[in-house]
C-alpha cells in the first residue's frame, strides 16, 4: 500500500539548474531532453521520477524507468529513495529486457510457452546450434547465431535455403525448450500487445508516466514498445543526446531521437548545455570534433569548470610502445590506480596493455573479456539452476547431465533422444525410465536414476527456500566441490581459483537474497541472464579498467587514454565509405573525450600487427582537435587534414580509397597508382589524401 509522504519542492529543486528545473517540472505530456554529455541527465531523470513521487503524489507502481544497463537501474533507484525517503520498491525499473521478461513471465502462456521459459545467452544459442548443426562446415555456429539475432533485428534477410531452414529448426527447438534469446524477449512482448489488445491496454492504462534514459541507443522494436506503453496517457519522457548514438552494429536507430516530434508532434524539447564534469580544453575538442558530423541537432556545450591541461598526443612506432608509453605514464603519475581507464576501438587491443601492466606489477580490470558467469564451473552451477526452473531446457541439462561424470555419453544421450521422440517426452523425462533400457550399463542406469531423483528434490525443495539455500544445497547434493578437486588436484592452483569462484557466486547470491522481496531461484535466474558486461564492474578498487569505448558510456573517470588512434583502427575500416557508419565512429570519439573530468591522453601507432605490412596514418579525428590545445609527445604530426604518410605502395598491396572502396594495386609509376577496383581500373596519385593501405 502506497502512503504520500509529501515533500518540500523548493529543498528538492534547490540543486538544478534552470534548464534542469524546467525538465523536471514538466509533468505532462511527451518531453524530450537533448543532454549534452556530462549535463546531468541522470540527475534530471532522478528528480524527475522524485517529483512525481515526493511532490505530485503519482503511486511509484504508475510509473515505468527504462535504463541502459541494471547497474544504471539500481543506482537511479537508490538514488530517488534517498531525496524522497520512501521506498518504492513497487516500480518498474530496469532495462528493457528486464521489462519484457517480466511481462512475459505473467503472459507467456498466451503465446504458448510457460511461463517457467529460460532466457538463452549467446552461449546458450551457440551451443544449440551446434546440436543441429552437426558436421556443416559451410555455417559456423557463431556466425548461424549472429545472422538469426540480425534476422530478428529486421537487418538481415536470409536467401540461402539452407540457412532459412536451419532457422526455423532454431526457433523449433527453442519452443520444445520453453526457451527465449534475447531478441525474442522484446519481439514476443511487441506481439503479445499487437495480439492481445487487453493485455496491451493494461500496461499502458498502468503506466502513467514513461521514462526513457539513453533514448539515442534505443532500435526500433524498443521504440515501438515505448509507443504501446504511453499510447494512453502520452507521457513519455526521454532523455538522450544524438551525439552520443554509438550502437548501430546492435541495431540502435538514431532516427529515435532525430524524429521524435514525429510521433509526438506535442513534445516540449529541452536542451541541457552546461557540462559539470569535463575541463574547458576537454570540452572544446569534444564539440569541435562532432561539429563535423550532419546527422545531429545541434547543441552548445559549455562549462564553468577550469581550462585545464592540454590535450597530450603520444606517437609510437607499435602497440607495444604504445603499451609502455601509457603504462609508464601511470607508473609515474603517483595517482591512484583507479584514476585512469585505457580506451581502445576493439577488445583484441587489450592484449599488450596487459603485458606491460602485468611488467610492471599494476593491478587491473577487463570490462568485457572473460566474463565471471562465463566461468565453466560458474555457467555449471547456474545450468542447474536453470534445470530447477525449466526441466525442458535441454541446453542446460546437456551440460550438466554428465557433470559430475556419471557415465552419460553421446551414444547414452543420443539413445535418450531416440526414446523421447518416439514417447513423446523431453530429455530429461526420460531419465525416469533408465532402469529399464538395455544396452547400458547398470552402474550409469543408476547414475541417470539418482541424478533424475535429486533434481526433482532440488525442485521440491526450492518451492521452500530461497535460491541461496538451494545453492548450497545443490552443491552439497551433487557433490560438485569433490567433483573439482579430484580433477584438478586438491591443493592444486585451478581447483583453489574455482572454488573461490564458486564462493564468490554464493556470495552474490547472498547479497541478492538480502536486496530483493523474493529471492526465489527464477527471479534470480532471470536477474543473471539479463546482466551487462559493465553491470560485473564496479570502481571501489584501486585498479586500472581497460574496456572498448562501447563500454564506457555513461562512465567517467579522472584521466581517460584513448589509444590506437590510427585510420582503419578508430575509425574503424568497416566504417569506410558509408557516410553514416563514419559519424558513429565519430560519436564514440566523442564518447571517450567526454569521459574525462581532468585530462586526455590520446595515442596512436606506426604499424600495429593486425596491420603488418602498412605504415598506419593518425587518425583523422585528431586532426579534427584543435591544434592549440594539443600537447604533442614524440613525432609532431600535421594538424591539416591532408594525409601526411610516407607510405609507398607496391604491386598486390591492398588498398582503400574513400570514393571506389576496396581494390589491389597493379602498377607504381611516375606519382601514380594503377588500381583495379570492383567499377574498374583506376589511376590515382600515390599522395592522395583519399587513399590508404589496408
Amino acid at each position: 500500500m502506497f502512503t504520500l509522504k509529501k515533500i518540500n519542492p523548493d529543498i528538492l529543486l534547490k540543486d538544478l539548474n534552470p534548464e534542469q528545473r524546467e525538465a523536471v517540472l514538466q509533468v505532462d505530456g511527451p518531453v524530450l531532453v537533448i543532454a549534452g554529455a556530462g549535463s546531468g541527465k541522470t540527475r534530471v531523470l532522478t528528480y524527475r521520477i522524485a517529483y512525481l513521487i515526493g511532490v505530485i503524489g503519482v503511486n511509484p507502481y504508475e510509473i515505468y524507468a527504462a535504463t541502459f544497463t541494471n547497474k544504471a537501474a539500481q543506482e537511479m533507484k537508490d538514488r530517488i529513495e534517498n531525496l524522497i525517503g520512501m521506498d518504492i520498491s513497487q516500480m518498474w525499473i530496469g532495462t528493457f529486457h528486464s521489462l519484457c521478461a517480466r511481462i512475459l513471465r505473467r503472459h507467456a502462456g498466451l503465446l504458448g510457452y510457460s511461463s517457467n521459459f529460460t532466457i538463452y545467452d549467446r552461449t546458450d544459442q551457440k551451443n544449440l546450434v551446434k546440436t543441429f548443426l552437426e558436421n556443416n562446415t559451410r555455417i559456423k555456429p557463431q556466425k548461424l547465431v549472429s545472422r538469426i539475432s540480425a534476422y530478428k533485428n529486421g537487418s538481415y534477410i536470409p536467401e540461402d535455403p539452407e540457412e532459412l531452414n536451419l532457422m526455423k529448426k532454431y526457433e523449433q527447438i527453442m519452443k520444445e525448450n520453453n526457451a527465449l534469446d534475447f531478441d525474442d524477449l522484446l519481439l514476443l512482448t511487441i506481439r503479445l500487445f499487437e495480439e492481445n489488445p487487453g493485455v496491451k491496454n493494461y500496461y499502458a492504462e498502468k503506466f502513467k508516466y514513461v521514462h526513457v534514459d539513453e533514448y539515442q541507443d534505443t532500435n526500433r522494436t524498443q521504440y515501438r514498445l515505448l509507443l504501446h506503453l504511453s499510447s494512453v496517457h502520452r507521457n513519455i519522457f526521454a532523455v538522450g543526446d544524438e551525439d552520443q548514438s554509438i550502437y548501430g552494429f546492435r541495431g540502435a536507430d538514431i532516427r529515435n531521437i532525430l524524429d521524435f516530434e514525429k510521433d509526438f508532434p506535442e513534445a516540449k524539447i529541452i536542451r541541457l548545455e552546461q557540462n559539470y564534469r569535463s575541463t574547458k580544453n576537454i570540452l572544446k575538442a569534444a564539440t569541435k570534433v562532432i561539429a563535423n558530423n550532419r546527422y545531429r541537432r545541434g547543441k552548445t556545450l559549455w562549462t564553468e569548470n577550469p581550462e585545464g591541461e592540454k590535450i597530450k598526443l603520444i606517437s609510437t612506432r607499435d602497440e607495444i610502445e604504445e603499451a609502455e608509453k601509457v603504462v609508464q605514464y601511470i607508473f609515474n603519475s603517483g595517482r591512484p590506480y583507479k584514476d585512469f581507464v585505457i580506451l581502445y576501438r576493439t577488445n583484441a587491443q587489450s592484449r599488450s596493455f596487459e603485458q606491460v601492466l602485468r611488467n610492471y606489477n599494476i593491478p587491473y580490470t577487463i570490462v568485457g573479456g572473460i566474463k565471471f558467469y562465463e566461468r565453466k564451473e560458474i555457467k555449471d552451477i547456474l545450468a542447474y539452476l536453470k534445470i530447477l526452473v525449466n526441466s525442458r531446457d535441454e541446453v542446460s541439462l546437456l551440460r550438466i547431465i554428465n557433470v559430475p561424470p556419471r557415465g552419460i555419453g553421446k551414444k547414452t544421450i543420443e539413445f535418450l533422444r531416440d526414446f523421447g521422440h518416439r514417447n513423446n517426452f523431453n530429455l530429461f523425462e526420460t531419465l525416469q525410465f533408465a532402469e529399464n533400457f538395455g544396452g547400458i550399463r547398470a552402474n550409469t542406469k543408476l547414475r541417470m536414476m539418482e541424478f533424475y531423483e535429486n533434481i526433482n528434490f532440488m525442485r521440491e525443495y526450492a518451492r521452500e527456500h530461497n535460491v541461496y539455500e538451494v545453492t548450497k544445497k545443490m552443491l552439497s547434493i551433487m557433490e560438485y566441490r569433490s567433483y573439482i578437486t579430484s580433477t584438478f588436484g586438491e591443493n592444486s592452483i585451478e581447483a583453489e581459483s574455482k572454488l573461490e569462484n564458486i564462493d564468490a557466486l554464493l556470495g552474490s547470491i547472498a547479497r541478492f537474497v538480502e536486496d530483493v522481496d523474493e529471492p526465489s531461484v527464477e527471479n534470480y535466474i532471470t536477474s543473471i541472464s539479463l546482466l551487462t558486461d559493465i553491470d560485473e564492474w564496479d570502481n571501489k578498487d584501486n585498479i586500472v579498467t581497460l574496456m572498448t569505448v562501447h563500454n564506457a558510456k555513461g562512465l567517467e573517470f579522472p584521466v581517460v587514454f584513448i589509444t590506437g588512434l590510427e585510420e582503419t583502427v578508430f575509425p574503424h575500416i568497416s566504417s569506410f565509405g558509408n557516410d553514416y557508419e563514419l559519424e558513429e565512429e565519430r560519436r564514440l570519439f566523442h564518447v571517450a573525450l567526454t569521459r574525462a573530468k581532468e585530462k586526455v591522453i590520446l595515442t596512436f601507432a606506426s604499424r600495429r600487427s593486425i596491420r603488418p605490412n602498412s605504415i598506419l596514418s593518425v587518425s583523422r579525428f585528431i586532426k579534427e582537435v584543435p591544434e592549440d590545445i594539443i600537447e604533442q609527445d614524440g613525432v609532431s604530426i600535421s594538424f591539416t587534414q591532408e594525409n601526411v604518410s610516407t607510405v609507398r605502395y607496391k604491386v598486390g598491396d591492398n588498398v582503400y580509397h574513400n570514393l571506389f572502396g576496396f581494390g589491389r594495386v597493379l602498377k607504381v609509376s611516375d606519382g601514380k597508382v594503377e588500381i583495379r577496383f570492383k567499377v574498374g581500373i583506376k589511376k590515382i596519385r600515390e599522395d592522395s589524401n583519399k587513399l590508404r593501405k589496408v
